[in-house]
Order: structure tokens, then C-alpha cells, then sequence
């Protein structure tokens, strides 16, 4: 049967038809009510009028359907594993339709992924996007609403696979961004939206007609809604604070830094007696807040208590200056040190990063892959990893699980890679794409494999390590941005061909070059390769065919191997004497199994420390609700 693709029907629809059925039956009854009618009418009208927010044909989706007869798992691709055994943790690449990786995903990962970057299809005019394996071009009039049926039911499972303080990124670009924006509205939330980075992907177009568009955007949403938490949520540029007002030093310089005075007291406040009381100034007056010579409740309140300004004196945070605009002649002023805080603690100066990227161009994600791929372009368009890098380090976990389920050439793999050896991280990534063209395969795979064998460049290739916008103040302070740009030469030293400096785009930038031909070094990671497949929901052992497809998923879920877990699995009631409990933390046992264990068995696994987990129940829950 030919699959119809045709605008699915929604509550809306299902809520006209009823109104309009009471209407018709309302209009031939002879005893009829206006008043009815007319009520029905207002309701009809309602129901029609235009609601704030995103309103698009649901359109059918051949992999959507496809579950409903068949249950996807995954199976190892063995012959492309990646195994350096320098960590435990593996990365992965889930081959196949990606609605489908995102259905076990969410058995594996929900509410466990950290960082999700993905570049969807921007569906423009000319290149369209394939949806049930055809291609949507211009002509067709449902073109956006069946990409937006496309990326809804994505986006909905990506919420559910977001940690509390997760972070999503989306490419896109002017074709679909309206409609994406108001869909993230709609599925995260507006309070969960963060900014819409702009990133300047070239700088000129002379071919274009009327205004060249140099810009794309990535949409940012964090999955927690308390914005007073992503502060920590978000790394903080350790690069932007205001240099020149740090400009005074003293006998701490070594320890504290450069430092810059402040008054300690300050009005409105919230009012203290216990904060307004007199210090002793150098020459025996006593000062109070506000230029004060005596108490009074102007408002006015020290921003320390007495114990700490006592502290302060004694380690050289306060000091006295003579004052023409104090009525007492004396201003008490605090010193704020670059280095450490008010306590003495060691702090680290920063600020948030700025939603604009013009540090790196498009065309740098072509000349990567070209660099590893005999200068030929296997992929078109493909992002800038420096792009990914900086994006993916935004979120303040080295440790983080990042999510690419649009994949394309394996660009977040590599930058996910990278930034572990740039900052000692140990972050992991799972990379979801379709194999269309071998791309999976012949791209994504390949491209991995490079980087762990390591690959001899077949053109130069470039990586920003430092820059810093150039600002007013930024010049005028320009010795310590050299100092910086010193120590970050002397920290990479050796690892690159040629470092270079150079200013673009009033930003001062130090590149580290690798040229045409040079052997690069291997990294080194751990990678698993599953590929989409299918069991039967109406096949005769539809429980033992998922069994033996659990030591997939229970790797992919803990980003380990069974054996470096400790774990065993068992699916025969014989194997629950037999296992050797030696080693073993935990057990994935089949439902019916454990049920069965006898008082004996189960206070031997008590006593040996083992943790049972009912399998596949915790899997497989949903799909053999009804069939046994």
C-alpha cells in the first residue's frame, strides 16, 4: 500500500467536526433551540479564531509509522570499534534514521544528555530537504509545514533526553528561523530560551541581489528556567573583565593582582543599626557612613560589619583617604583586587560570553575535511569545528554527555575531541545520522577514525588558540593582553608547525598552523558503531528477541562495556546458578527469571553485593505491555 503523507488530523479538526455535526443536527430539529445554535456558533468561532504561537498541518511521517509494527534496536557494527583503553568511557555512533536512535535513546539517556548540538536541514528553495525519502522542493505547498512536522517530533524526544541543566543548540538560517523559534517556544518553553547566537559564517558576498547575507544563527535554550543558575550553568569568559581599572598596586601585587578602590559605604541598602556605627580614623576622629560625624539613620550603612573591617585593616583590604567632600574629611575605601575577592580567596575575574561569533568562517569546515580527506570535499557545507568547539564549551561540565542526531560529516565528534585535549575534559559524544550516500560510513566513521590513528594533511590547516577583541580599554592595557598572548605561545610550543598572530575584524588572534603534509598526532578515544534494526511487535518471542538486543542499549546507557561495569546479564533461569557473582556489581535479568529465583539463589546474590535489575522491564517496559 502506497504510504499517504497527506496532513494528519488534530484536535482542532476533531473539535470542528463534533460543533459542526451539533450544528447540522441542531438546525433540522424543528423544536431547535437559537439560543443553542447560536451559542454553537460563538463556539465554532472560537475554535476558528487565530491563537498566538505556531499553527502547521501535522503531516505523517513514514519512520513515525513504521513503529507502529516494528520495535528499533541496535546492532554492533564490530569490525568498527575504536579501543585505546586510556579511558573507560566510549563514544558512539548510531547509524539509521535518527527518529529511531532517538526511541532508544530515551530508554538510555533520558534526562542524561548535557549538550545538544544539531544542524538540521535549513529547507531552502533550492536544496529543500528529504522527508519519506523524497525530496520537498519550492513547489511544494506543504514544504514548511512538513519541516516542521519533521523536527517537532525530534525536538519533543530531545527535550525528554536533556539533563536539569542541559543546553541546546540549533543552526539554522533565514528560511526556517520564525518557525523554529516559536517550535522551541513552544516544546522547551519562552522562559527556557537563552539567546540566538548570530555567527558571520563569510565575510562578503558580491553575487547577491539587493543586501548580501553574511550571517546564520544558533538558537540557544538551557533546560533549566531559573536564569540565576546559569551563571554556573554557562562557563564564563575568563577573557572579558575591564583591564584598566585595575591600575593601582601595592606590596600584595604578587599574590593579588592589580587592584582598584571602592567606597565601603553605600545607601539603600537594606538598613542595619548594627552596620552604622563609628570607625577610627588616622588622625582619632570617628567616621561614620555617609561622611557622617555621629550616628543617624540617614539610610546610609557600612557594606561590612565590624569583625571584618577589623580584618580588613590588619591585611591591607581597607584604607583611609582624605576626603574635601565628606563632612568628616575622611573616606573609608575597600580595595578590590583582580586575583582574589574581598575574603582573600583566590577568584577568577569574568563575564558572560557575547552572543556574536565572527572569529571563524564556513569555509574552514571545508577546509578541515578536505585537510583529512586527499583534498576532496566529501560533504558539503559541513560547520567549522572550531565553531562546534566553542559552542559545546559553553556548557561548565568537562564531563559532559553531548547529542549530535544531525551528524553529517562527524564535525561535533571532532570538536568534542579536541576540546578534551585542549582542557583535559572528559566529555563523550553520541553522533546519530542516516547512511544516505555512505555518509555515515564513509564520512562520519571515517573521519573518527583518523583522529584516533592520526593522518598526514593533504592541505594546511588552521586552529584559533587565542583572541581577544580589541576595545578602547583593551589598548590602553595592551601589556597585559601581550603577556597573555606570551604565555599562550610558550604553553603551545611544539605542538603546532607555526604559530602565527594577526589582527581580523578588530580581534587579535594567535593561530597555530599545521601545513600541507604534516603527520597528525593521534588521539586517543574509545567508539562503538551500532546500526538500526528491527524486531517484529508481533513476532512469537517478542520477549527473548529484545534480550538479545539489551547489551547494546546497557553499554550505550552507561557509555561503558559490560565487562568495565562489572555487570552480567542473564535471560535463562539455568544461568542464575551458574553465574559466577566474582567481580560482578550488578545483574540485567529477565523479569520472569528473578520472579522465579529461589530464597537460596536470591540471598546469595544479597550476600555477594549484587544489585538485580529487572530486564527488560526497564528497557522494554512499554512494548510487552500485553504480550505476556
Amino acid at each position: 500500500m502506497e504510504f499517504n503523507e497527506r496532513p494528519e488530523l488534530n484536535e482542532r479538526d476533531k473539535a470542528l467536526k463534533y460543533v459542526s455535526r451539533l450544528l447540522d443536527k441542531a438546525s433540522k430539529d424543528p423544536k431547535g433551540n437559537q439560543k443553542d445554535i447560536n451559542e454553537l456558533l460563538e463556539v465554532q468561532k472560537l475554535i476558528n479564531q487565530k491563537k498566538y504561537g505556531l499553527v502547521w498541518e501535522e503531516h505523517a511521517e513514514k519512520v513515525d509509522k513504521e513503529m507502529e509494527t516494528k520495535i528499533p534496536v541496535f546492532i554492533e557494527d564490530k569490525n568498527k570499534r575504536i579501543d585505546n583503553g586510556e579511558s573507560k568511557k566510549i563514544n558512539f555512533i548510531l547509524e539509521g534514521d535518527n527518529l529511531h536512535s532517538l526511541y532508544l535513546l530515551e530508554k538510555t539517556h533520558n534526562h542524561k544528555i548535557d549538550v545538544i548540538y544539531i544542524d538540521p536541514p535549513y529547507n531552502t528553495e533550492n536544496e529543500g530537504f528529504t522527508y519519506n525519502d523524497k525530496k520537498v522542493d519550492k513547489n511544494d505547498g506543504y514544504r514548511h509545514s512538513k519541516w516542521i512536522s519533521f523536527m517537532q517530533r525530534r525536538l519533543v524526544v530531545a527535550k525528554k533526553l536533556l539533563s536539569r541543566d542541559g543546553i541546546i543548540f540549533i543552526s539554522i538560517d533565514d528560511n526556517e528561523y520564525q518557525n523554529l523559534k516559536l517550535l522551541m517556544d513552544e516544546i522547551f518553553g519562552e522562559e527556557k530560551f537563552v539567546t540566538n547566537f548570530i555567527w558571520r559564517r563569510k565575510t562578503g558576498a558580491s553575487d547577491a541581489k539587493g543586501i548580501a547575507t553574511i550571517t546564520e544563527y544558533v538558537l540557544c535554550y538551557c533546560n533549566n528556567p531559573n536564569k540565576k543558575e546559569w551563571n554556573s550553568i554557562f562557563k564564563q569568559n575568563e577573557q572579558s573583565y575591564d583591564e584598566k581599572r585595575y591600575r593601582y598596586k601595592d606590596k600584595y601585587y604578587n599574590e593579588r593582582g592589580p587592584f582598584y578602590y571602592d567606597n565601603l559605604d553605600r545607601g539603600g541598602l537594606n538598613y542595619s543599626d548594627s552596620m552604622n556605627f563609628g570607625v577610627k580614623a588616622p588622625d582619632g576622629s570617628i567616621v561614620y557612613p555617609n561622611g557622617r560625624t555621629s550616628f543617624v539613620n540617614d539610610g546610609w550603612i557600612w557594606k561590612w560589619g565590624k569583625d571584618k573591617i577589623k580584618w580588613g585593616f590588619e591585611n591591607g583590604f581597607l584604607e583611609f583617604q582624605q576626603s574635601n567632600k565628606k563632612a568628616n574629611g575622611w573616606a573609608l575605601k575597600y580595595k578590590n583586587y583582580l586575583n582574589v575577592d574581598n575574603s582573600g580567596k583566590l577568584k577568577v575575574r569574568s563575564a558572560p560570553f557575547k552572543n556574536l561569533i565572527t572569529s571563524v568562517i564556513n569555509q574552514a569546515g571545508t577546509n578541515e575535511l578536505k585537510g583529512m580527506f586527499e583534498n576532496k570535499t566529501p560533504f558539503s557545507n559541513p560547520k567549522p569545528v572550531e565553531l562546534i568547539q566553542f559552542l559545546v564549551s559553553l556548557c561548565n561540565k568537562k564531563d559532559a554527555r553531548i547529542l549530535d542526531f544531525f551528524a553529517g560529516s562527524g564535525t561535533t565528534g571532532q570538536a568534542v575531541l579536541n576540546l578534551n585535549n585542549k582542557d583535559g575534559g572528559n566529555r563523550t559524544f553520541i553522533l546519530a545520522t542516516n547512511n544516505e550516500n555512505g555518509i555515515a560510513e564513509n564520512i562520519t566513521y571515517k573521519r573518527l577514525k583518523k583522529l584516533s590513528e592520526g593522518y598526514t594533511t593533504s592541505r594546511k590547516i588552521s586552529e584559533i588558540i587565542f583572541q581577544k577583541k580589541l576595545t578602547i580599554s583593551s589598548l590602553k592595557n595592551m601589556n597585559v593582553t601581550l603577556d597573555k598572548i606570551e604565555k599562550v605561545i610558550k604553553k603551545n610550543n611544539g605542538k603546532y608547525q607555526k604559530i602565527v598572530k594577526k589582527i581580523s575584524d578588530n580581534t587579535i588572534q594567535v593561530i597555530g598552523e599545521y601545513s600541507k603534509g604534516t603527520l597528525m598526532p593521534q588521539i586517543q578515544f574509545n567508539m562503538r558503531y551500532y546500526k538500526t534494526d528491527f524486531v517484529r511487535r508481533d513476532s512469537g518471542n517478542l520477549e527473548m528477541d529484545l534480550l538479545r538486543n539489551v547489551k547494546k542499549l546497557i553499554e550505550l546507557g552507561n557509555e561503558m562495556s559490560i565487562k568495565d561495569l562489572h555487570a552480567a546479564i542473564v535471560s535463562r533461569q539455568s544461568e542464575v546458578k551458574k553465574l559466577n557473582l566474582r567481580g560482578i556489581k550488578r545483574v540485567y535479568m529477565r523479569g520472569r527469571v528473578h520472579i522465579m529465583m529461589s530464597p537460596d539463589e536470591k540471598n546469595r546474590y544479597y550476600l555477594s553485593g549484587v544489585q538485580i535489575i529487572d530486564v527488560p522491564e526497564s528497557l522494554f517496559g512499554e512494548e510487552l505491555q500485553g504480550w505476556i
